[in-house]
């Protein structure tokens, strides 16, 4: 993309995609009922719901104008490859990660509610938080440093995990920006978000399969 304005109408976009994005976050986090939606176990599956169903949308009309940030396709090679790293980088994060109290806050709730969390943190949160930071976010740095896509990575990778306002823990977030490069180059190798946002998915599901084998034994 050479064109100037072309640069600018993008970058426009892509700032305009982040501000959706926290202006649901914030208008959610604004409503009387939120801590009670907190305490139930719900705020997470509303949330994602409200975002899933703005960004979404608002992506494929982008994709309609502009091909620089592809849905692409999974390539078993690459998915393979880059599922092992991740798998890799899950086993070395579990030396040093520290139970969240935000998590740990889910076992106790009704096993319904467990569900509806964990499919919401599976299928919906990696789509959009795909679409966000390794879609926009990445691809509105890349528009002005092409060549510099490890900074635009590491950029993208600490805003990924500053987002992340639930966990209290550095440890956390030092894992949450390492899951992030991760994805930033799984998305520049492949050329799309099919990849990154499988990957996102086996890493909440791998997450969250504690709680799906409580919900099948208990």
């Amino acid at each position: 993309m050479n064109n100037p304005a072309d640069r600018i109408a993008c970058s426009l976009l892509c700032v305009g995609m982040c501000l959706v994005w926290y202006t649901i976050t914030v208008m959610v986090s604004a409503l009387p009922g939120f801590p009670s939606l907190i305490a139930s176990g719900m705020m997470m599956p509303v949330l994602c719901v409200l975002e899933f169903s703005a960004l979404v949308p608002l992506y494929y009309c982008y994709a309609k104008r502009y091909s620089n940030i592809p849905f692409g396709s999974l390539r078993l090679r690459q998915a393979l490859v880059f599922s092992i790293l991740l798998l890799c980088l899950i086993v070395s994060q579990s030396f040093y990660l520290q139970q969240e109290s935000w998590t740990g806050g889910q076992f106790g709730e009704a096993q319904s509610k467990l569900l509806l969390f964990s499919l919401a943190v599976v299928l919906l949160a990696p789509v959009f938080e795909e679409i966000l930071f390794r879609g926009f976010v990445l691809q509105g740095l890349l528009l002005w440093a092409p060549r510099q896509r490890l900074a635009c990575a590491l950029l993208t990778s600490v805003g990924f995990a500053a987002m992340h306002t639930q966990y209290s823990h550095p440890q956390t977030l030092i894992a949450l920006t390492a899951l992030s490069l991760l994805l930033c180059y799984a998305r520049i190798i492949s050329g799309g978000l099919k990849l990154p946002i499988f990957l996102h998915m086996l890493n909440n599901l791998i997450g969250v399969s504690p709680w799906l084998w409580q919900l099948t034994t208990g």
